[in-house]
């Protein structure tokens, strides 16, 4: 990340102002029963940064100070990022090392929002900014995340419940959905194996015939596609639309099949919080605090919860999935030796996707998932993006972030 030249600053300070600083740093703020925080004071919050550093963090920009215009005048606010830098040097490694022709990886604290990291990673320096906060990468088989999170929350299927399919588990063909008929090739995997080994038919029939479009749009809402959330970045949203009357664009959808459903990693990260968040997303930040060249306190982040995405339960039954995704799914390999010594008793969780791309143009392989230990958390979406032949795979790289993230700990 770079930083830009710090501005010049006033050099005066009033009686005013040191006695303004005790009241904010020091003393309780209360006059005649009526409490005044910053934001009365200073009229600085999280649009007013955003206004200003989404435009850096696009060019993957973190600079240190940012003219921020409060209430009654301009600030030249020092900025305190919420970034790891231990994690950031890891994906750097990590990306200079396997050099992918394109990479993005956020990690955030899925309780509180705090982004641990952002990195993104483009070989050819081809001009495409922040690819992190890029909204234009299909979801791919992501998505089933959303599926298999509104089955298991409308009570229409258990991780043990039985989901027959024919053909092979990538393809999606009109028949396997609209007429399936069981028979001695048969497979009748459970929904957890089902999703860990991202089986499309299974997924585009819960979707047509157990879910319908309207339930489905309305837990993608609920996920937080097709909306933007305030914070103190601007990015656009992720995208996912429905034609009611269409069933085969909605068999697409539940499986992931489809280069219509669009996702950012900025928001992947949000979707995994939810699974080890009990069902509630977070909003993502990353300034933890603004102080004035004085040190006085402009603008604190204050966590502010969304409405819950499925219930508790249901969240429970959602890392059964993503667990299985790790331990026997399409992410096993990744994970192979990791489960030992001093990672042990860390649960992980998650799951793959991939799917061609024009945006950049390439094969595009995710990996959204979670990790936790006791009362330590991390949620993370990993993606890799190649022309021609991979390098390293986003599993991979999420393995080494946690590493790191609960080495630290120890």
């Amino acid at each position: 990340m770079t930083r830009s030249d710090q501005p010049k600053m006033p050099r005066y300070i009033g009686l005013g102002a040191i006695a303004l600083f005790i009241y904010l740093s020091v003393l309780p703020i209360e006059l005649a029963a009526v409490r005044f925080d910053r934001l009365d004071l200073f009229g600085i919050d999280q649009s007013v940064i955003a206004e200003v550093l989404t435009d850096y963090a696009k060019r993957n920009q973190f600079p240190d100070t940012l003219t921020l215009s409060g209430r009654h005048q301009e600030y030249q606010g020092r900025i305190e990022y919420t970034f790891d830098a231990d994690i950031q040097a890891v994906l750097e490694r990590l990306y200079r090392r396997y050099r992918p022709d394109y990479a993005a990886f956020v990690a955030l604290d899925p309780t509180s929002g705090e982004v641990i990291a952002l990195s993104s990673w483009d070989k050819q320096r081809s001009g495409l900014g922040n690819l992190a906060l890029r909204s234009d990468y299909p979801a791919a088989s992501i998505f089933k995340i959303v599926t298999a999170a509104a089955a298991l929350d409308q009570g229409k299927v258990e991780p043990d419940t039985i989901l027959p399919f024919n053909g092979k588990r990538s393809s999606l063909y009109k028949r396997q959905v609209f007429r399936h008929r069981d028979n001695k090739w048969t497979r009748r995997p459970t929904l957890a194996k089902a999703f860990a080994e991202s089986v499309n038919s299974v997924f585009a029939r819960i979707g047509v015939f157990q879910l319908g479009a309207q339930t489905l749009q309305n837990y993608a809402k609920r996920f937080g596609f097709n909306q933007e959330f305030e914070g103190d970045l601007v990015i656009k949203a992720s995208t996912m639309s429905l034609s009611p009357d269409d069933q085969w664009a909605l068999a697409e959808a539940a499986s992931g099949y489809t280069r219509a459903n669009r996702l950012s990693p900025w928001h992947g990260a949000m979707l995994a919080s939810a699974a080890v968040n009990n069902g509630i997303m977070v909003r993502p930040y990353i300034v933890k605090a603004v102080t004035d060249e004085f040190g006085l306190p402009l603008y604190t982040h204050q966590r502010r919860e969304l409405p819950p995405s499925i219930s508790p339960e249901s969240a429970g039954k959602l890392r059964r999935l993503m667990r299985e995704t790790v331990q026997r799914g399409s992410a096993r390999r990744g994970f192979r030796g990791f489960f030992r010594g001093e990672f042990e008793n860390v649960d992980v969780g998650g799951k793959t996707g991939s799917l061609t791309g024009t945006a950049p143009k390439g094969r595009n392989e995710w990996f959204v998932g979670y990790a936790s230990l006791g009362q330590r958390k991390i949620a993370y979406a990993s993606l890799t993006v190649n022309k021609e032949r991979w390098t390293v795979k986003s599993a991979f790289v999420a393995r080494k972030v946690i590493e790191a993230y609960f080495r630290s700990e120890g």
